[in-house]
């Protein structure tokens, strides 16, 4: 199996470094690369105080290069709601595979990867978000339709990672 590339989109502050911990672990234990970009520079600051290194900022990032795209919830990640840079690196990787976790799987709704009936979970304070962008919001804990894979619960970061992995490996 070849090597694949999984990016994880952090928020600029406020990410779960638990749930980072977790994915970056599943993947790399899976033969895989991760990559690690967001708005920050540097490192962004987690929710319990850790620090997290960033790879590359959005702007830097060679979109074509990576396999699947995960965006990280938490606190910070409502700094990315209608932030145009944001959509744009949607809709330039849209036919990837792409994952997000709890808040964030509000902006695959902002950027329309959800339209037309696809089903998605996430922290429930969205679901009207999603709903409202076409999706159609399942609260389960976890959601996987196609190439979209959604977390509502942090408790299955596992399960979350190695449903990404099985859709990059597939």
């Amino acid at each position: 199996m070849a090597r694949k590339k999984v990016m994880l989109v952090l928020p600029p502050r406020d990410v779960d470094a638990d749930m980072y911990l977790t994915l970056r672990r599943v993947f790399e234990g899976r033969g895989h690369q991760v990559g690690t970009t967001s708005m920050a520079r540097g490192a962004v600051m987690a929710q319990d105080g850790r620090s997290i290194p960033v790879d590359d900022t959005i702007h830097h990032i060679t979109r074509y290069t990576w396999d699947a795209y995960v965006f990280m919830g938490g606190e910070g990640a409502r700094l990315y709601f209608d932030d145009p840079h944001i959509k744009k690196l949607i809709e330039d990787v849209k036919f990837k595979t792409i994952a997000a976790e709890g808040n964030a799987s509000a902006l695959l709704a902002q950027g329309n990867l959800l339209a037309r009936g696809k089903k998605a979970t996430g922290d429930y304070h969205y679901a009207s978000m999603i709903v409202e962008h076409g999706g159609v919001y399942t609260g389960t804990p976890l959601e996987v339709d196609d190439k979209i894979i959604t977390l509502r619960e942090p408790m299955y970061a596992e399960q979350f990672a190695n449903a990404i992995a099985e859709k990059i490996e597939g």
